[in-house]
């Protein structure tokens, strides 16, 4: 078979699959939207006086108006993200076929960002997560497109910006791909045959961090504060209140110990309370943070979002700014971990285990296509055959999906936890890297001359 006849047998494998997924999708109902609970505070900043000192980015807010959106009612909301959804599922296989990479890879690539538990999870929701995740996938395939040439790289590296820009202002928790685009754009040019082009590598990231540098910059002259969303303090003041004690509040700077005492107090009264759940005690009978964080890391996933919103929300003052309170939050968390750093190290090693644990096994995609690697593997080892030709692409589809998980995981548990919703957004490429030794294990299978 020709590789241009099997090119077309891949694509149009990955068309029917879309078909009869919108076709599930629009029986079961995905597409009539659903409010979430936190679905108003993304409409909160079109309605306030000062959209850029609210805790969202108004971004989300305003396109989903222009389809009907509202707190209220999805409209069109929900069909417009899964339109999009497919889109860059589309644009994630022909990115990757302009890369170089061959049919089966890039079907694979594709196929795991169509299933991914998390973009069809958010689809019909009125939150960012679905359509930040397509504009990085459109952000990755136009990365994969501009490894193809100099004249690609300079039509794609504008889109390339404005995609990423737009998924990391949606969901600040991918910023890190400021950093993996690049480095993804330049692994895959060396690999294909156009080394020294770290000049190139630098100007994409350039490309990519000017939205943030835009757009921050018009948040530090109208509340002077540079940021995406005044939001990452409040969100780490979790984290470094679970890891507080009296003696850790004594090591910290004095401006910062009335911060520390009330969120430490906080936290004492809602465990006395039954509220959040106390660490618990190690064999020797302590409560060890270090041993918990490491070993028992769920005890603290479970009571974070309860903690953070229902018991250091209540510590804002009545005339302070909710930038004031996130800035302070953030001088406290930073102060915490400066601290306790072995403490910090623990939290981002349980944080880490979870992360990867999850990924794997509460992924249905990447189970399914674990099992077809077992029995593939099984195949392959009664009929004594190795891998076939897609073998070849396993190098480049891992390092996308390492970018993938790159772009979207480091903030998670450096400075929260990985709540499920960032866990799915992490591993929606994860599946591609099984599957694609799967079928190079069932290539080499059904190629094995005859005797």
């Amino acid at each position: 078979m020709t590789d241009s006849k099997f090119d077309r047998i891949a694509f149009l494998i990955l068309c029917v699959a879309i078909v009869l997924l919108m076709i599930v999708l629009s029986i079961i109902g995905t597409f009539s939207g659903k409010v979430a609970r936190d679905t108003a505070s993304y409409f909160a900043p079109l309605a306030s006086n000062n959209p850029w000192g609210e805790w969202r980015h108004p971004l989300y807010g305003t396109v989903a108006s222009w389809f009907g959106g509202s707190p209220t009612t999805a409209g069109n909301v929900a069909l417009a993200q899964g339109i999009l959804h497919v889109a860059a599922t589309l644009a994630i296989y022909l990115g990757a076929r302009a890369g170089r990479i061959g049919s089966v890879g890039a079907l694979c690539l594709s196929l795991a960002a169509l299933f991914s538990q998390s973009g069809l999870f958010h689809l019909s929701f009125l939150l960012p997560e679905s359509p930040a995740i397509s504009f990085l996938l459109f952000a990755f395939a136009g990365t994969l497109a501009a490894t193809r040439s100099e004249t690609a790289f300079r039509l794609l590296i504008i889109p390339i910006g404005l995609a990423t820009g737009i998924a990391y202002i949606m969901r600040s928790s991918l910023l890190p791909a400021i950093v993996a685009v690049p480095a993804l754009w330049y692994l895959l040019a060396v690999r294909n045959g156009r080394a020294g082009r770290a000049s190139r590598a630098i100007l994409l990231a350039f490309a990519v961090a000017l939205p943030f540098i835009v757009q921050s910059s018009l948040r530090w002259k109208s509340i002077s504060d540079f940021n995406i969303v005044s939001f990452g303090g409040f969100v780490m003041s979790g984290m470094a209140g679970f890891m507080l004690t009296a003696d850790v509040v004594d090591r910290l700077p004095e401006a910062v110990r009335p911060t520390a005492q009330a969120v430490l107090a906080a936290r004492t009264s809602a465990e006395d309370a039954g509220r959040i759940a106390r660490t618990p005690l190690n064999s020797a009978g302590e409560r060890s943070f270090v041993s918990a964080a490491l070993g028992y890391f769920d005890i603290y996933a479970r009571s974070y979002d309860d903690f953070v919103w229902f018991e250091i929300g209540k510590l804002r003052a009545p005339q302070e700014s909710w930038v004031s309170f996130n800035q302070r939050l953030t001088t406290f968390s930073i102060a915490t971990i400066t601290a306790a750093p072995l403490r910090w190290l623990a939290w981002v090693g349980g944080a880490t285990s979870r992360l990867a644990g999850r990924m794997i096994v509460t992924n249905a995609p990447m189970l399914l296509a674990v099992a077809a690697l077992l029995v593939a593997a099984m195949t392959a080892f009664v009929r004594r055959t190795g891998l076939g030709p897609s073998a070849a692409d396993l190098a480049p589809v891992s390092a996308v999906a390492l970018a993938w998980l790159a772009s979207t995981g480091p903030l998670i548990v450096l400075i929260t936890f990985p709540a499920t919703r960032y866990i799915d957004t992490a591993a929606v490429l994860i599946a591609a890297v099984p599957a694609l030794l799967a079928a190079a294990m069932i290539e080499a299978a059904c190629t094995r001359p005859t005797r």
